[in-house]
């Protein structure tokens, strides 16, 4: 190389000193750099080791090459030659570039490359040149700049708002991302430069935060913390804050970054969350969550009331540890099971029993909770308790078994009250005919009083079945009791100690009084026939007011009762014979011992005077019946009875004017045309309202009385005197029935100025009540 050598070579100072070609070659060889020489066309002429080592090449290889070999990428060639002319043009100048170059192996290897100008003999020659391999600081800035670019898009694509802030106390905004714009409304240029209080709902909130979280800064470095703050629109959002103090030296202030997330809808779910659970909390129905396998995984406070188990003793544990009866089969649950895991939602009853071992019908509704491939993972159990339920039904049921056997009471009543006044009539008539004989007078006694042992029966078949007329009176039902101890006294026996307990102060009530004392010479009968060794009968009365729960328990409206007590010590009664005795002709005594019709009267009594009766009895303890009937507000003076029907035989009372009998049994009808004719009236008849009208549209001018069933077929003898009284006021009517329904004679109670003769009646009770009617 020395016969090629220049004679100088210049530097990025100007030219050299004349070097021997010794001195050059150690210098060349041995430095640490590669260093390299190329002609102006590229061509390499010399590199030392440390430039071969780099480029991977033998020295007899790179003198076959280019520096245009070595450059990868076209753009890097073309400033390489931009650079030669560069220093032809200047002379003296010195070029440093960075070149992406390619080895021998194939490997690309960055460098950077001092290059200079040689002369020779005054001319320029080649290019000297000095290469450092740069490829590791190129690999960390290109991972510094990938790092900074990711940082870059994750601090746009960051679904938090982030806010560069200068520092905590002047809080200014330096820079924000895209999420803050998102969040907020603002777009960047209305957020940098500002102070955050443009997002801060007032002035007063504004100072709060800033005099909470800087002292924080200074002390932790970080802050977090809920707030409300402002939308550029003016909605408030709830925000959560991560506020972290950035340091350069250990005790100066750099830069704040406050990560803000928007909680609004988050704040939305956890407060329905909230109202949900405390919904479930507080609902009526016992709810239980299970997972898959049915172990319990949180229960209401409904279920630990109603089960006796506390929450604690209840999760962890399977419905069927804490509730299995042993009521239901395994096919039953097995079913129960089969639809549930099939995704199907479950309805059914089932016995349960609680922690204190009773058993309770209970209506469940189990629905399963899928998951997001479509499968049961938690089953929801709502349970509604139907003790309650079950017992309302077996009283309705009762009620409407009552009610039934009732109407069929009511109407054979009615058929045998309209025979039984043809029989007694009769009766009665046949006897006072002159040609009777002894014999024949004393059969038609006979017949006479088996009559009225049959209408004492139709009268309590009434009394059961509420379609009896009543006439009631303002009374005190303690009077009424206080009245009857002594009667009461001789009717109970020596054996059972009598206790009434009237009050002086109870209220009063509107009822019939003989039915009243029905009521209670009733109740003290049965209450004997318990007591066969004796015993205590207490009869008590005093005032009661009923609450909704209490009313509802009874079927009756809450508000002000007089109670009527009547309570025995003696054998008491199972629930089955309980259920039952209010039936007509149910009775536990011995054949010939009772007609069945005692409580099924007091039942009937009771109903239709508005009140309601309980029984409370177990056997061995006892029986009590507690009749309730609504107190007058405000409490009204007593009416006295009416005076009783002087004893005696009398002369029946005759008359001349003209009657209208309106019946549509004919032999009733016949009956009393008879009896009316015999005591001298004009008597004109009819089977219905219309021929009743029709009658008296011609004779209406004579007629001075219609005597008329209440029950007629077609128009009732409640419309056809309403229609009477129109056209002919100066006529009376006088109303007969051998009972009532509820749309006739204001449900069966008798208004005070209504003429009314019930069914059976006798020869003397119908002249009578004529002539009582004719002359009021």
């Amino acid at each position: 190389m020395a016969d090629e050598k220049a004679d100088g070579v210049r530097d990025a100072r100007g030219p050299a000193e004349p070097m021997s070609d010794e001195r050059y070659r150690a210098l060349f060889d041995h430095s640490r750099d590669a260093v390299y020489l190329h002609d102006l066309q590229g061509r390499f002429i010399d590199a030392n080791a440390a430039a071969l080592e780099l480029l991977g090449y033998a020295r007899e290889d790179i003198r076959s090459l280019t520096f245009a070999d070595l450059v990868t990428n076209p753009e890097d060639l073309r400033r390489a030659f931009a650079s030669l002319a560069e220093l032809l043009a200047a002379g003296s100048q010195q070029v440093v570039a960075e070149y992406l170059l390619r080895r021998k192996d194939g490997r690309h290897v960055w460098v950077e490359l001092v290059g200079g100008l040689v002369r020779r003999n005054g001319e320029p020659w080649a290019i000297q040149g000095q290469a450092r391999d740069i490829t590791g600081r190129k690999r960390a800035e290109a991972e510094l700049q990938a790092a900074r670019n990711l940082l870059a898009r994750t601090f746009a694509s960051l679904a938090e708002a982030v806010f560069i802030i200068d520092n905590p106390e002047s809080r200014t905004i330096v820079q924000c991302n895209a999420a803050a714009e998102r969040i907020f409304g603002y777009h960047q240029d209305e957020l940098v430069g500002r102070t955050t209080r443009i997002l801060h709902v007032d002035d007063e909130m504004y100072a709060r935060f800033g005099a909470l979280v800087a002292p924080l800064l200074r002390e932790r470095g970080v802050f977090s913390g809920e707030y409300e703050m402002l939308r550029r629109d003016g909605a408030r959002i709830h925000t959560e804050h991560t506020v972290t103090l950035m340091r350069e030296e250990p005790d100066v202030a750099h830069r704040v970054v406050s990560v803000v997330r928007d909680v609004t809808e988050r704040r939305r779910v956890e407060a329905n969350l909230r109202l949900q659970a405390a919904a479930l909390h507080a609902a009526a129905n016992a709810i239980v969550i299970t997972d898959r396998r049915g172990r319990i995984e949180w229960v209401n406070e409904a279920f630990t009331q109603a089960s006796g188990y506390s929450a604690e003793e209840a999760i962890g544990r399977t419905p069927g540890e804490l509730h299995r009866s042993g009521v239901h089969d395994g096919a039953f649950y097995a079913k129960l099971w089969n639809a549930i895991l099939a995704g199907r939602v479950w309805r059914g009853e089932m016995i349960n029993r609680q922690k204190d071992g009773r058993l309770v019908p209970e209506e469940l509704t189990i629905t399963p909770v899928k998951d997001e491939r479509g499968e049961p993972a938690h089953f929801i159990a709502i349970k509604r308790d139907l003790t309650e339920v079950k017992r309302l039904q077996a009283q309705v049921l009762q009620a409407q078994k009552l009610e039934t056997v009732g109407r069929l009471a009511g109407g054979i009543a009615h058929d045998f009250n309209n025979l039984l006044t043809v029989i007694n009539a009769t009766a009665d008539l046949a006897a006072a005919d002159p040609d009777a004989n002894e014999r024949l007078r004393g059969e038609l006694r006979q017949i006479r009083e088996a009559g009225e042992r049959a209408a004492v029966l139709t009268r309590q078949l009434l009394a059961f079945s509420r379609k009896q007329i009543l006439q009631p009176r303002i009374l005190h039902l303690g009077t009424l009791v206080a009245d009857m101890q002594a009667m009461l006294g001789r009717l109970i026996g020596e054996d059972v100690e009598v206790v009434v307990r009237p009050p002086t102060d109870a209220g009063s009530v509107r009822a019939d009084p003989g039915q009243l004392e029905q009521v209670v010479l009733n109740l003290v009968v049965n209450a004997r026939d318990a007591m066969p060794g004796g015993g205590r009968l207490t009869i008590e009365t005093r005032d009661v007011t009923l609450d909704e729960e209490d009313a509802a328990e009874r079927g009756i409206d809450p508000g002000p009762y007089v109670m009527l007590a009547v309570g025995d010590t003696g054998i008491g009664m199972d629930e089955a014979t309980r259920s039952r005795i209010f039936e007509p002709y149910f009775t536990t005594k011995e054949p010939g011992k009772g007609t069945g019709l005692g409580l099924s009267t007091v039942y009937g009594i009771v109903n239709q005077s508005g009140g309601t009766v309980a029984v409370f009895s177990r056997p061995g303890r006892g029986t009590t019946f507690e009749i309730l009937l609504p107190r007058l507000d405000p409490p009204m003076l007593a009416e006295t009875h009416a005076a009783p029907w002087p004893s005696g035989r009398r002369e029946l009372p005759t008359g001349t004017e003209t009657i209208v009998i309106v019946e549509d049994e004919a032999a009733v009808r016949q009956l009393a045309q008879r009896i009316l004719t015999a005591a001298g009236y004009m008597v004109l008849t009819a089977a219905e309202g219309n021929a009743a009208l029709r009658l008296l549209a011609r004779e209406g001018a004579h007629v001075d009385l219609v005597v008329t069933d209440v029950v007629l077929p077609g128009m009732s003898g409640r419309d056809l005197a309403d229609r009477v009284a129109v056209v002919h006021p100066s006529i009376k009517i006088l109303f007969t029935s051998g009972y009532t329904d509820d749309a006739i004679l204001r449900h069966g109670v008798l208004d005070r100025e209504i003429a009314f003769l019930g069914k059976p009646y006798t020869v003397d009770q119908l002249t009578r009540k004529v002539r009582d009617v004719l002359d009021s």
